[in-house]
């Protein structure tokens, strides 16, 4: 059985842990699907409209009979820097207008439209079936307005599943489940943020130690533990799908559109 995930930086996996490399030390450990072959198609950076531009080659071209689409927090970021007059938002703006070619905001509807074109197209294309993942976290303060936004676009994954009769792997909810197991992230005293930014970018677990986070070291990207979570979520869909099942987390899914859709 041929899977290819596919989605942005956390899937491409070289930037913090990489959950596919260990997704794929897991495999290759388990008798019962030893043979499954993963096929990794992410590309840092990536909007559901990236996916779009992309399916051909990255997915049909790999003849699967599974994709797992793991996309959506980017797209949560275009919307959330759309106003910003800070100089991280308008960098960002200019990021994903030049280097992505992203030019309109993906609010929570234009994501819902854009998953449900990406859907369609691949039955189209090809005779796989097809996973969804939620959007994994960016942060770790389910409080805070960036996880709140971010909650749209993981209900509006859950609601594109049910509708287009898809599998569903809630990232998102293991994401939120671990989190309030611990206690609150603690505000940083400027010494720690200034030691964070010190830090080698390639020590990204010293960075999130320095940063007192857990599961990703710079709001979005994971880290070992980080990583170890998106494996636990995906695998226990993974066996299903080589027993030839379909996830019991689909009944997860939304069967009435969410509101934050319409915005």
């Amino acid at each position: 059985m041929r899977v290819v995930f596919f989605g942005d930086s956390l899937t491409e996996g070289t930037n913090g842990a990489s959950y596919l490399r260990l997704l794929a030390e897991r495999v290759r450990a388990e008798q019962a699907v030893a043979a499954v072959e993963l096929v990794n198609a992410g590309v840092g950076g990536d909007t559901v409209v990236n996916l779009l531009r992309r399916m051909e080659r990255a997915v049909v071209a790999q003849a699967p009979d599974w994709v797992v689409v793991f996309i959506g927090c980017n797209d949560c970021i275009t919307w959330q820097v759309r106003r910003s007059l800070l100089p991280a938002g308008i960098a960002s703006r200019r990021y994903f207008r030049r280097h992505k070619d992203v030019r309109e905001a993906l609010s929570p509807a234009r994501f819902r439209d854009g998953l449900r074109m990406l859907v369609d197209a691949l039955r189209e294309r090809s005779p796989a079936r097809i996973a969804l993942c939620t959007p994994a976290t960016i942060g770790e303060s389910p409080t805070t307005r960036p996880w709140r936004r971010l909650d749209r676009y993981a209900e509006v994954v859950r609601f594109v599943a049910s509708e287009r009769g898809c599998d569903l792997i809630d990232v998102h909810a293991a994401f939120a489940q671990a989190l309030a197991s611990l206690p609150p992230r603690p505000r940083l005293a400027p010494l720690r943020r200034l030691r964070a930014r010190t830090l080698p970018p390639a020590d990204y677990e010293a960075i999130a130690r320095a940063r007192d986070y857990r599961f990703v070291y710079d709001g979005l990207h994971l880290t070992h533990a980080g990583a170890d979570l998106v494996v636990v979520t995906t695998f226990a869909w993974l066996r299903r799908a080589a027993d030839g099942g379909r996830s019991d987390v689909v009944a997860c899914g939304s069967t009435t559109e969410p509101d934050s859709a319409a915005g």
